[in-house]
């Protein structure tokens, strides 16, 4: 157990839902920061703004009960003079009443006088109007507060002459006010990137602070529209707040505010939705009476600036991401509120526990995929976790009503993707790099990357040498000192570099590892780095392969005009000191001890062909092999009553299976008949050339070339067959 503690770090997953867990704790914290930033600018410690839930909003057609009459450039135009002076505005109301309107609410300012007989003539339109009429009353500036918003700045109160008989007082509230006219608010808050989310349902107007009114709280136009046809008339229910909500008596369902009073807009469709709907008419034909009386025959009817050139009056809408980034005109917005109340669709907040949690599970199972995969798999489940939380939350926004939060979750997953790949890259990439940097010219690849996946990395392999019981492979070349001093050094090179690939391959494919090339010898163990129970029989049986392999890499150096070899092999099983050993400048990953020397010594005295063993290994393997004691060799500080040297004779699979004669004699008569066909092919070389030398190497070959090779004969062709094998490569390692 301590040792899993110890190396905590090592395992992929652990640190994955780690490293989940605090990206969840740092996604929430930065929510709640955007929560209050939005709330009161300025409050948050760090604000990252986000909003991807704008795109995914399910567009709709408008309610057939609202229409809206815009004053557009066309209308201008028809008009003929701008600003419009009022009495277009007593025509249009005139107009509208006569086609049956049911409510007509103006989304356009008339704070200030202007030409006196048109002022009075929309004053007497609307002392008239038999339906409900809203004005719209918005502040210069507002402030939040609890609940509610306030209005500052400027009063722009609609002229009393437009809302009230008694016109002699300015500064007084109104006691003979028109039977059908309403003021509501059109202030609204945009949330720090500018876009319009939220609609203050609650707002305090500035003329009630003064005293010039006795109307403690205004509700927006859309409201206060929607109340005035839902009562058909001036008179209705008030609009409550308590505890976060506010209650309606008409309503089923009670409409979710925040701590300001405002609740959130449902856009049912893109600016222009209402347009392109044909839920629209110009003011222009209004006014001059050249409409069908059926479009506004009791509907609700917003009358607002739409689009008019040298009038801003557009509000980003959650709508316009998906627009191109158009603006809404503000009296299409109000239409939205309208329409929301009337179908009854409120939106809600996501709660923040269902945040967090969504977080935290999608952070979790991106952890746990992610530290499971390869990388690139990683990235495409990424992508697919990416592209599947934005339906699925599309999927709950629309059946549900509720606003999800989706920036925070898509940046959980996305970076926890980053920081398991992260991990990987900084610590088990690293490590399987300084393992494949250690081990790859010891191991085959195989072992490597078992190795690699090693807990602990290098250091739990190495952990600074360690005692184990290993059997250590010797190979030296017969002769080699003296065949070397007659050839070419291009010549020596190219015969080591053919004999240690051709043995070193042999070596790797009985999971061996190789220690080091000492000039023409091989040094290789078994059981280090990684533990082998059957080390000394992987050996042997190595060994034998060795020399059953040896006519193959004859007939190479013969292909090249090289002269074949003949090595020895010696083994021994023991303890040994296995780890990373060297001087602080260069380091090697091998083996010291007597063990070592003792195989170093066998490998010295046997005899081309031959394989020598002591002891240890014939007790770990003697079911497997048959051996010959080697008599008359004696090793210096080695008792010979204690201590035996055999050789191996025979080798089989099982402990029952028919035995192999090991290939010594085999390879020994292959090597004599490459030796002949090396001698003949050089002496032809040099009669061919006229030189008094024998030619090996590369001037042979060249003095050969456009020869016919001399063909074998069949009794050369039987002598160089090697033994057949007892199924090494293939068999078992058990």
């Amino acid at each position: 157990m301590g040792r899993y503690i110890r190396y905590w770090y090592t395992y992929r997953t652990v640190v994955a839902v780690l490293l989940a867990l605090v990206l969840s704790g740092v996604m929430y914290w930065m929510y709640t920061q955007q929560l209050a930033c939005d709330a009161q600018p300025g409050s948050c410690l760090v604000y990252l703004a986000g909003h991807p839930e704008d795109r995914f909003v399910a567009q709709s057609n408008p309610d057939g009960n609202i229409v809206i009459v815009g004053l557009d450039d066309a209308s201008v135009s028809a008009i003929g003079v701008f600003p419009v002076p009022r009495d277009r505005y007593a025509s249009l109301l005139q107009n509208l009443e006569k086609a049956g309107a049911s409510v007509v609410a103006f989304d356009i300012a008339f704070p200030d006088p202007r030409e006196t007989d048109s002022d009075k003539a929309f004053a007497d339109a609307l002392a008239k109007s038999t339906i409900p009429v809203v004005l719209a009353y918005g502040g210069s500036n507002a402030k939040s507060g609890s609940g509610r918003v306030s209005q500052t700045g400027v009063d722009q109160i609609p002229l009393r002459k437009f809302r009230c008989a008694d016109v002699s007082s300015t500064n007084t509230p109104c006691t003979q006010p028109y039977p059908n006219v309403i003021l509501a608010s059109t202030d609204y808050l945009t949330d720090n990137d500018g876009v319009l989310r939220r609609l203050p349902m609650f707002v305090e107007p500035a003329c009630f602070a003064k005293g010039a009114c006795s109307t403690p709280t205004l509700n927006p136009i859309g409201f206060t529209a929607y109340r005035a046809w839902l009562a058909q008339g001036v008179s209705g229910p008030a609009l409550e707040e308590s505890d976060g909500e506010a209650t309606f008596a008409l309503w089923k369902e009670h409409l979710p505010v925040d701590g300001k009073g405002a609740a959130l807009i449902n856009y049912f469709g893109p600016p222009g939705n209402y347009e392109d709907k044909t839920h629209y008419l110009s003011f222009g034909d209004v006014f001059t009476g050249t409409f069908s009386s059926d479009a506004v025959k009791g509907k609700l009817v917003l009358v607002g600036d739409y689009y008019l050139t040298g009038v801003h009056d557009e509000v980003l809408a959650t709508t316009s991401a998906g627009a191109g980034g158009k603006g809404m005109p503000g009296v299409e917005m109000h239409a939205n509120v309208a329409q929301m109340l009337i179908e009854s669709k409120f939106l809600s907040p996501e709660p923040p526990l269902a945040v967090f949690l969504a977080i935290l599970l999608a952070a979790l199972v991106m952890a746990v995929i992610v530290a499971r995969v390869s990388v690139i798999w990683g990235l495409m489940a990424t992508v697919v976790a990416v592209v599947g939380f934005a339906f699925a939350v599309a999927a709950v926004a629309a059946s549900t009503h509720v606003v999800p939060n989706v920036l925070h979750p898509l940046l959980a997953i996305a970076l926890t993707y980053t920081g398991v790949t992260a991990y990987r890259f900084l610590y088990e990439d690293r490590e399987k790099r300084k393992v494949t940097s250690l081990f790859g010219q010891y191991l085959k690849p195989e072992i490597v990357a078992q190795l690699a996946k090693t807990r602990g990395g290098v250091e739990d392999i190495l952990r600074g040498g360690e005692r184990r019981e290993i059997t250590l492979l010797f190979v030296d070349v017969r002769g080699f000192t003296s065949m070397s001093e007659r050839m070419q050094p291009d010549d020596v090179v190219n015969v080591v570099q053919l004999y240690l690939d051709h043995l070193s391959g042999i070596i790797f494919t009985w999971d061996g590892t190789v220690d080091k090339y000492v000039g023409d010898e091989i040094v290789a163990f078994w059981n280090a780095p990684r533990l082998q129970g059957n080390h000394a029989l992987l050996a042997i049986r190595c060994a034998y392969d060795l020399i059953n392999r040896a006519p193959e890499l004859q007939t190479r150096l013969m292909e090249k005009g090289l002269p074949p070899i003949r090595w020895g092999i010696g083994i021994n099983t023991g303890p040994a000191v296995v780890g990373n050993l060297g001087s602080r400048s260069r380091l090697q990953y091998t083996a010291i001890g007597d063990t070592v020397n003792t195989a170093a010594r066998f490998c010295a005295n046997a005899p081309a062909f031959h394989l020598l063993i002591g002891q240890p290994t014939y007790e770990m393997c003697k079911d497997y092999i048959a051996v010959d004691m080697v008599p008359g060799v004696q090793l210096k500080g080695k008792s010979a009553e204690t201590f035996r040297i055999y050789q191996v004779t025979a080798i089989r699979e099982t402990p029952t299976s028919p035995w192999v004669q090991f290939p010594t004699e085999m390879a020994a008569e292959a090597h004599q008949v490459f030796t002949q066909q090396y001698t003949q092919k050089s002496i032809l070389a040099a009669a061919n050339t006229g030189a008094g030398d024998i030619l090996v190497g590369e001037a042979a070959e060249q003095a050969l070339a456009g020869q016919a090779a001399a063909e074998p004969t069949p009794g050369e062709e039987a002598a160089i067959a090697p033994t057949p094998p007892y199924g090494t490569p293939t068999l078992p390692r058990a």
